[in-house]
């Protein structure tokens, strides 16, 4: 859901919504709905006017805290108005505001994509047994509507949708006797569980992995954020303490795996489990070093140039100790979801994990003496080469995956600050900009990675030694030379990730062996965590 002043959709995605089946095209969160004023205009001075009702909301937006059944719950209400505009005087025994939630579901398949109404809830304001006399002119009515916290939440994915809205309804005021509806209003809901209160940003993240291999020593890998949030910030470290052999390290990856459960709105005991979505969020490697800290633009993609071969991160000695941090940012919303909480009734549930992967291999002491001397390391021979290259292949190790994987709650992008808590005192007001009430509320996935830094990167970095998160803008020059890890320069090729690469599916079909692990501390209560190596 981005902020429409950071990336306002085009006039055809504004016009044309995304269908149950489709995933949006743009980040940007549909545009409100507009609504005519209710002053009488040039057809009243004809006698043309009709009756009309447009609906205010005092927020736009709900944050739900559910709970379990035997708790008491925190509903929050909704709150607006019903403005009431009639030409001339008439008589009024019946107005109620409705609030509908639906869902649409899609099968993936050829089968018909399934409706449901999620949440029905009516007030009304005038009933059938009152009858009042209003004058010509506007009049306004204030209603309010508790929402349950079990409430399914907005969801947009390839999968189906789930939207709110608020109609407001006058029997009888329309020509002919008809009814006078009011222009629909977008309602979004947003779980957020929160700290201590009900405007508490989402909980901190602080996993902490510790393990011992026979290949890399003792090892920790670590996963902080101050919020883990949809197009937020993710600061992974690394640390070898003292491997005891010659390694060469190739990639470090980390992924974020969404699992997705569809289930029918018409009958509870049909369900679906698509495969996985993973999404690369950091890939490090010979042409992609970590950042430690201080983040850049990312470069334009040049299209034209060669991808230059892609060498191995970096070569560690015997006891030579290797330790690395990297910042990074969550996809935005139309390629990361929030996950579901586990007491919200949605048809469409989503959970995720995340999960890193190091890749490595022993290097032999004659290629580590070559290396030592500036020789390049040997490549790895495919599988279908002739029988003449089997010795060959055989000198060179095979390729290790290290991975570690663990249960991870994404909460959504509106759960910023300033969505949370109630603007700043300003001398003007905002209400006499005449587009301040169609804009949508703040969401984190429309700033840019220097502000999100600013406001979620000052309190990653607390180790000793290392210094502050920064933010350095790259002048339009000549990129670096990448150079692989015996220091020689490269040709430059595309840069394909910046801060993060998406990848459609990713699978370890390697036999997985359970090296001895000890047992991983974690500050964050989630899952427990699994780690398996793979031998490719």
């Amino acid at each position: 859901m981005s902020r429409q002043p950071f990336g306002k959709p085009s006039a055809r995605q504004a016009s044309t919504p995304p269908g149950p089946g489709e995933r949006a095209a743009s980040t940007s969160r549909p545009p409100m709905a507009r609504s005519r004023s209710g002053s009488p205009g040039i057809f009243s001075l004809v006698g043309l006017a009709q009756p009309n009702l447009t609906i205010t909301l005092s927020e736009d937006i709900l944050f739900l805290h559910p709970t379990p059944k035997d708790f008491p719950a925190e509903d929050p209400v909704l709150q607006g108005t019903v403005t009431l505009y009639l030409p001339k005087k008439r008589s009024l025994n019946h107005l109620t505001v409705r609030l509908v939630g639906r869902q649409d579901i899609s099968w993936g398949d050829s089968r018909p994509y399934e409706s449901g109404i999620c949440l029905d809830k009516e007030v009304a304001l005038f009933s059938g047994k009152d009858e009042v006399v209003l004058d010509k002119g506007e009049h306004q009515f204030s209603f309010s509507i508790i929402v349950p916290s079990s409430t399914p939440t907005c969801e947009r994915c390839q999968w189906g949708r789930v939207r709110h809205t608020v109609v407001a309804k006058a029997k009888g005021l329309g020509q002919l006797g008809g009814d006078v509806l009011s222009t629909e209003k977008p309602l979004f809901l947003i779980v957020n569980p929160g700290g201590s209160g009900a405007s508490e940003p989402p909980p901190l993240l602080d996993h902490r992995f510790e393990g011992m291999l026979n290949d890399l020593g003792p090892y920790t890998m670590a996963l902080q954020s101050q919020h883990v949030m949809v197009g937020g910030l993710l600061l992974f470290r690394f640390h070898l303490v003292s491997p005891p052999l010659n390694v060469m390290i190739y990639s470090i990856k980390i992924k974020i795996n969404q699992h997705f459960t569809i289930i029918s709105p018409t009958d509870s005991n049909r369900l679906a489990t698509p495969p996985a979505d993973v999404r690369t969020i950091i890939h490090l490697d010979g042409n992609h070093p970590p950042n430690f800290g201080t983040v850049a633009d990312s470069t334009p993609v040049d299209r034209t140039a060669s991808q230059a071969r892609i060498g191995p991160l970096k070569m560690i000695a015997p006891e030579e100790e290797y330790k690395i941090h990297h910042l990074a940012r969550l996809p935005d919303d139309s390629n990361l979801r929030p996950s579901t909480h586990e007491l919200t009734e949605s048809a469409i549930r989503v959970k995720h994990d995340i999960a890193m992967e190091v890749t490595y291999r022993v290097v032999t002491p004659e290629e580590a003496a070559d290396l030592a001397k500036g020789g390049s390391p040997k490549p790895r021979e495919g599988k279908g080469k002739e029988k003449e290259k089997e010795k060959e292949r055989e000198k060179v190790p095979d390729r290790k995956k290290l991975v570690v994987s663990k249960g991870l709650e994404v909460f959504s992008c509106c759960c910023f600050v300033d969505s949370l808590t109630l603007p700043a005192y300003s001398f003007n007001d905002p209400a006499l900009d005449i587009d301040e009430a169609d804009k949508a509320p703040p969401c984190l996935c429309g700033f840019k990675m220097g502000q999100v830094i600013k406001f979620h990167g000052q309190e990653l970095l607390r180790e000793e030694g290392e210094g502050g998160i920064t933010y350095a803008p790259l002048l339009k020059s000549d990129p670096p030379t990448p150079t692989d890890s015996t220091g020689r320069g490269r040709t430059p090729g595309r840069n394909l990730s910046g801060f993060f690469r998406t990848e459609s599916s990713d699978s370890l079909s390697a036999p997985i062996i359970s090296p001895p692990l000890r047992s991983p501390t974690s500050r964050s209560p989630s899952t427990a965590s699994t780690l398996r190596t793979s031998y490719f």
